[in-house]
């Protein structure tokens, strides 16, 4: 059901502010980065106020990815990096990746989504 669509929709889903980092991360060290993330990042970035999701999507062979975090708004978003929570968070992947990650942000402008029902 599509929401959030220009001129209507879910307004929530409108305000919220996508996070995306893109990265390069060694290809031998993708298991490592993949539990610092899971287990260094997901549970401190649920302490965040205004944190709504967060997903990590990569190519294992080349080391190229995607680290994409969900805010509820704009403010919320900045007050992580203000805070200095990014920074730190960068920090944990220091030996992992190859070079700095490109930090941008987004907002979100149409969306669709499906439930997924249990058989």
């Amino acid at each position: 059901m599509p929401s959030g669509l220009p001129g209507g929709g879910d307004s929530h889903v409108r305000s919220s502010v996508h996070r995306v980092f893109t990265f390069k991360a060694d290809p031998e060290k993708t298991q490592e980065g993949i539990e610092i993330y899971k287990d260094g990042y997901i549970p401190e970035a649920e302490q965040q106020a205004g944190f709504v999701e967060a997903m990590l999507l990569g190519d294992v062979a080349s080391g190229n990815g995607l680290a994409i975090s969900i805010w509820e708004s704009e403010q919320a978003a900045k007050a992580s990096e203000q805070s200095g929570f990014v920074q730190q968070v960068i920090a944990k992947f220091a030996g992992v990746l190859t070079e700095p990650p490109v930090n941008e942000g987004y907002e979100v402008l149409a969306r669709s989504q499906t439930t997924v029902r249990a058989l």
